[in-house]
């Protein structure tokens, strides 16, 4: 699409209360001033000067978690809610026979006394069902619970569970007492029938985390100190409070006093942001200082936006749609090389101040479909990051350097000669010098010191986990947002570098709609030219249009394959060979005092150290992970849990034991074994994802669980357990060696593929993976597709297969790689 430059900035109202003076822009000297639009005083701020700092420190900005959380709109019947509030209240009961003797013991029983429905949590998930749950059986889920509220509903669902011998005989689900209730959902975890599991599943973790993520006015929910949890960070309060305080007087000061306040406060990013929800007039003037010629194309008042016609079109060298571990190195490079870059970003920014460290509004606003992805089944719950930064803004920040036996079989079975090549081990040390990836700590975290004391007293092999971040970053809260920048994702590192540069622009809260390409004169291939894009302005979508040289497709392995769809590309590869590194977990518990007098005098982990608290990663063990014979085994690594993580996970056997269990979260460590996948499946779009593991994955992660549980009761655990249904466990303090043997082979050898324990992943690659043919792959060893020239894709969806270790190092040194063939490219473009 080829446009001339609309030179003149017009204003969308000709109304004299809606002009603005032009000499108010002169190169970013204008302040703060105001206009009327729509009968509204609108303050004008502009990008990277005093007020735009203002603005964001005061929690503004477009998209910051600190904006307030807007719960979701409940859409659902009164028959619908009816069986919805049965069934929360049926998962968590009001419990009235805890007897308090102390003052801890007051709110531990009216956390006890609370039901789902008197916390009001009913009311919020059926707005979560209504607008947030995007998956390929939410309509099947409202359709059961309109059923439920029949007698023949419920009679086909609950079975013999639903009659009585008392008048009417028969009950639908909401009527029944809750004893039968609770007996029917134990039934539904391990029915034969794989439906009711899924939902069983389905309600279980939509109840729990919706109880123990919900806020009220003041931030708070009414369980977190009944389990000892802190909310956000009390360090991360502290800072908030100092900077409100004290720090934003020298923000905006022409000063590099100033600018450091600004940074540390609202992030290094924030001269570098282009919101296109401003007024137009802000963003036009922002693109131009910045060096991208824009054409402005009038449509007319209340016209739709189409792609034939969009509003505004923006010319540059590269445009880089996604900003994590893949599209942010990209893009800091070739901006640092003098090219003009463009980054889109579906996800808002939220760093530093403008976070919450809250579960509810981060999932929302920082995680993919707010933190409610699963496979199609709900065999495996997915955690995928939707923000700039992407995964590395709210990962657990391990730096694996891609691991010798994958880069021989990938060089040699997959034919990929570049990764055994100098250029790819340049790659990783330059992506961990900029990162500056170490190991060293200061001070272990609960999890992880439990890991490391278990797998010493077992004689198993432990390492340490290279990290991004320093070696006295004693954080558990990162998987919610860094508070400090300590740990260097993309948003701290190499976009950092693109807006240093001058070179380059993020714009936020766009959402590509397809690749633009054409075919080439003489030859029939096609060529990328651009990305079109859609945004959310003055309430209504806006299309827009970049023009690029060349383009590059970072979203990430669940949405790439979709977004090449969309844009024609035809190779039967995009979206197949997904592989989700599937984790399967066991928990330990460990007092804070002796549980009877015994003579010790300490207790471990120390009494003042919390479940959720310290590095998230810092120790591994390799000790099922097979490195030296086939490759695919299993790492044991710990998670980052809070409370409404934590709760999905664990089984639910009655509200009394969920609550029991609950009430132990702040000492209950976590372990897991994550598998290196030989099963693989298919992205049919960001919310439709099918999954099959491989006995041979089932069989690693099963030998995963068998040395967990060691692990944990060698660390000295009172209690230990997994998640399947059963809910099974162990006292370790009690139970004699037979008794712990037999424990652990049951609960280690039990099925992990009848939906019947709860799967995980945090790691998505593979769904349009690298190749040295169209036949069996989408992209070229440049990372350049075989369908289009000059779109290339650098994100974790182009691993050959799976990694078997996080793949933060890989994805970036992939994209190195690649930003030097775009490199090559544009410079052949420039001398021609």
């Amino acid at each position: 699409m080829e446009m001339e430059m609309e030179m003149e900035l017009e204003l969308e109202n000709s109304n004299s209360e809606n002009q603005i003076k032009k000499s108010s822009f002169r190169n970013g000297s204008f302040k703060k001033g105001s206009f009327r639009l729509g009968g509204k005083d609108q303050t004008v701020i502009e990008l990277g000067n005093f007020d735009t700092q203002r603005l964001l420190l005061e929690g503004g900005g477009g998209g910051g978690i600190r904006d307030k959380y807007k719960p979701p709109k409940n859409t659902l019947s009164l028959r619908q809610m009816k069986s919805l509030t049965a069934l929360t209240d049926t998962i968590l009961p009001s419990i009235n026979d805890f007897v308090p003797v102390s003052a801890d013991d007051e709110t531990a029983a009216t956390f006890y006394r609370i039901s789902a429905s008197m916390a009001g949590t009913p009311e919020r998930l059926g707005g979560v069902i209504s607008e947030r749950l995007i998956h390929p059986m939410t309509g099947l889920l409202k359709l059961v619970l309109w059923f439920l509220s029949t007698l023949i509903g419920t009679i086909i669902l609950c079975g013999m569970g639903c009659l009585s011998t008392k008048f009417p005989f028969i009950h639908t689900f909401p009527d029944l007492p809750l004893h039968k209730r609770q007996q029917i959902l134990q039934s539904m975890s391990l029915s034969y029938f794989r439906l009711l599991r899924m939902f069983f599943k389905t309600i279980k973790l939509l109840t729990l985390r919706e109880f123990f993520t919900q806020l009220d006015e003041s931030e708070d929910n009414c369980s977190w100190k009944a389990i000892g949890y802190y909310g956000p960070d009390p360090e991360f309060k502290a800072q908030i409070k100092r900077h409100f305080l004290h720090g934003t007087s020298k923000v905006g000061q022409d000063s590099e006093e100033g600018g450091d306040e600004a940074e540390q406060a609202i992030g290094p990013l924030y001269k570098g942001l282009i919101h296109l929800n401003y007024p137009r007039d802000i963003t036009l003037d922002a693109l131009r200082r910045f060096g991208f010629p824009v054409s402005v194309n009038r449509r007319k008042p209340k016209a739709a936006a189409k792609l034939s016609s969009p509003s505004l079109v923006i010319q540059c060298d590269a445009v880089v749609v996604g900003s994590g571990s893949g599209g942010g190195v990209v893009a800091g490079i070739l901006a640092k090389a003098g090219y003009k870059v463009l980054v889109l970003e579906k996800g808002g920014y939220s760093a530093r101040n403008n976070l919450s460290l809250l579960e509810a509004p981060t999932m929302d606003q920082m995680y993919e479909s707010s933190g409610l992805v699963a496979t199609a089944d709900m065999s495996v719950l997915i955690l995928a990051g939707s923000t700039v930064g992407g995964g590395s803004a709210i990962n657990w920040g391990a730096c694996i350097k891609t691991p010798p036996h994958v880069c021989k079989e990938w060089c040699e079975k997959n034919e990929l000669e570049l990764f055994e090549s100098e250029l790819y081990r340049e790659a990783m040390d330059a992506v961990c010098e900029k990162m500056g990836v170490q190991s060293e700590i200061e001070e272990e975290g609960f999890n992880n010191a439990v890991l490391r004391k278990g797998c010493q007293e077992m004689g198993y092999p432990v390492n340490s986990i290279p990290r991004n971040s320093s070696s006295d970053h004693y954080c558990g809260w990162c998987c919610l947002g860094c508070k400090d920048g300590k740990k260097k994702g993309t948003s701290e590192t190499w976009l950092v570098d693109l807006v240093k540069s001058g070179n380059g622009a993020i714009l936020p809260g766009c959402t590509a709609m397809k690749v633009l390409h054409k075919k080439k004169k003489g030859t029939g291939k096609k060529t990328a030219r651009g990305v079109a894009f859609e945004f959310e302005y003055k309430g209504s979508k806006d299309i827009c249009v970049v023009e690029s040289k060349v383009t590059i497709v970072a979203s990430g392995t669940l949405n790439t394959p979709s977004l090449l769809k969309r844009s024609g590309l035809k190779n039967n590869n995009i979206g197949r060979n997904l592989h989700l590194h599937p984790v399967a977990m066991a928990w330990g518990y460990f007092p804070d005092a002796p549980a009877e007098p015994t003579g010790a005098s300490e207790v471990w982990p120390e009494a003042w150290k919390k479940s959720y608290e310290g590095g998230i990663m810092t120790a591994m063990s390799p000790v099922v992970a097979e490195f030296d014979n086939s490759g695919y085994g299993a790492v044991i690594q710990t998670p980052a849990l809070h409370p409404g993580t934590f709760s999905i996970v664990m089984p639910w056997v009655s509200g009394s034991v969920i609550k029991d269990r609950m009430r132990k979260f702040s000492r209950t460590a976590h372990i897991f074994a994550l598998a290196r996948d030989q099963g693989s499946g298919k992205v049919h779009s960001p919310s439709n994802i099918t999954y099959q593991m491989k006995d041979s994955d089932e069989e690693s992660l099963q030998k995963g669980i068998d040395k967990v549980l060691r692990i944990l009761a060698a660390a000295g655990a009172e209690e230990i357990g997994t998640h399947h249904n059963k809910g099974n466990t162990l006292n370790v303090k009690q139970a004699s060696y037979h008794e712990f043997e037999k424990f652990v082979k049951e609960e280690s050898s039990r099925s992990l593929t009848d939906l019947s324990t709860q799967l995980c992943s945090a790691h998505q690659m593979g769904s349009c993976r690298m190749g040295t043919n169209p036949k069996e792959s989408v992209v070229k060893q440049t990372g350049e597709t075989w369908e289009v020239e000059d779109l290339y894709v650098a994100d974790a969806s182009v691993f050959p297969t799976a990694l078997g270790v996080n793949p933060m190092i890989t994805v970036q040194s992939i994209a190195y790689c690649t930003a030097q063939s775009v490199l090559q490219v544009l410079k052949r473009k420039r001398s021609k």
